[in-house]
């Protein structure tokens, strides 16, 4: 999950994440997650932006229904 700095949204999604859902999350102001953004071209996205195989997903809501729906598989 790519975030940002002062970001509210991704802050509520962090906060709200499923227990036991394993994931990278990436801070797209740093030099090195701006670089890995632009690779998968979601610089311009609003954050937080989600990424699961090979979905884009953005904007809190639906990142949190796709979470959940990873987690529920996964018990």
């Amino acid at each position: 999950m790519f975030t940002k700095d002062n970001c509210q949204k991704c802050e509520h999604v962090k906060s709200k994440m499923p227990q036991g859902l394993k994931m990278e999350i990436i801070n797209a102001d740093t030099v090195d997650g701006l670089a890995l953004a632009a690779y998968y071209e979601i610089v311009e996205k609003t954050f937080p932006v989600f990424i699961v195989d090979g979905e884009v997903i953005s904007g809190a809501l639906p990142i949190l229904e796709r979470m959940n729906e990873i987690a529920g598989q996964k018990k």
